[in-house]
């Protein structure tokens, strides 16, 4: 598991350092850093994926398209010095230090590290990107795929639960409770009557057109509808099926890294995902996801009074924030910490504080 990250001269960070835990929930106003965190780790997945020894940082690639290095170095920089540096929890260290070209987007690096790179989960096979843009309602979708990752946008979703949903078991305290199969397509089902109080879903194989069918049922105590199209049924149902896949099949120590979760679900079907997401940490998984919602916030929040997870410190909290400080805008990240009551330590303007001030401004 990754425990520390540190960034120089990347993008908006001048010189910055995170500790990581089991759960890590990047929060923030538009364009103040998050989404840069994130792109940190996967421009190192997908330039290992091009060239195994990582003698090249890749800005152009299969999880993201960064642009000219000139593009990718901090504005204010006092030298042409970027640094990624990793550290994982049994203390295995690796710094990329790219040598700055302007003008390419392939960079050579000097590399430094301690331990391998299978010993950083960023690089191991089980590692999952969900982006915020993801698959949408359709009839069928493509059985075709080379690896048996999901997709960025989740695209091999369907597919992979055709082949795999009878065969992954998914970790106890990750499966819904009273479930009585533990199998990934039953607990990818169950959980789906969670969020969509009622909604299960089915996917047939159709063999001579290399695709996957799905329909959803909604069953009610004494009565199950007829299947109806993916097409027919909210969006959001959908759209959430590469998250909850991502986090169901994960074992100790994979890495999923999520955007906006919580996107085209109602408020009680986000906090439900907060819970996941906290349930996911407690079998050992690291989660890093970027959110807007308070709705997820609080699921975790409730979830570790509730005592799902063995130690709040597992779950880490970052705020950005863009501060003007006369002669331009620095970014600034606050560290709130949750106790065991679920009560946060630190409330910075903006953090999640939009509904109480609508409620002031309102009575």
């Amino acid at each position: 598991m990754l425990k520390k990250i540190k960034l120089k001269n990347f993008k908006c960070f001048e010189d910055i350092e995170f500790e990581l835990g089991n759960v890590n929930l990047l929060a923030g106003s538009n364009g103040c850093g998050k989404s840069s965190f994130i792109q940190a780790l996967l421009l190192l997945r997908q330039s290992i994926e091009r060239d195994k020894d990582l003698q090249s940082l890749e800005l152009y690639g299969h999880y993201i398209n960064l642009g000219l290095a000139k593009d990718i170095i901090y504005e204010d920089a006092k030298n042409n010095e970027l640094k990624i540096e990793l550290w994982n929890e049994d203390n295995a260290y690796l710094g990329v230090f790219p040598q700055y070209d302007a003008e390419k987007y392939i960079l050579t690096t000097n590399i430094e590290k301690k331990g391998d790179f299978s010993e950083f989960n960023i690089f191991s096979p089980a590692f999952e990107y969900v982006s915020a843009e993801r698959i949408v309602p359709q009839n069928i979708f493509s059985a075709i795929t080379f690896d048996d990752q999901l997709g960025n946008r989740g695209e091999n979703t369907m597919s992979f639960l055709e082949k795999k949903g009878l065969t992954i078991h998914v970790e106890k305290n990750l499966c819904v409770d009273g479930s009585e199969q533990d199998y990934l397509l039953f607990q990818v089902d169950e959980w789906l009557n969670k969020l969509f109080d009622g909604f299960r879903l089915n996917i047939t194989k159709l063999a001579e057109a290399d695709s996957v069918n799905l329909h959803y049922q909604e069953k009610g105590e004494n009565h199950m509808s007829a299947y109806r199209r993916a097409v027919n049924v909210g969006f959001g149902i959908t759209y959430v099926l590469p998250v909850l896949v991502a986090l169901l099949k994960a074992k100790k120590g994979d890495l999923v890294i999520v955007e906006n979760p919580e996107a085209h679900l109602h408020p009680k079907a986000q906090r439900i995902m907060g819970e996941i997401i906290l349930r996911a940490a407690s079998v050992g998984v690291q989660v890093i996801l970027e959110t807007h919602s308070d709705h997820v916030l609080n699921g975790i929040r409730l979830g570790i009074k509730q005592g799902i997870i063995d130690s709040p410190e597992k779950v880490k909290n970052y705020f950005f924030t863009r501060e003007n400080i006369g002669i331009g805008y620095h970014v600034n990240v606050y560290a709130p910490n949750i106790d065991q009551e679920g009560n946060i330590d630190l409330w910075p303007n903006g953090f999640f504080d939009e509904w109480d001030k609508a409620l002031m401004d309102l009575y």
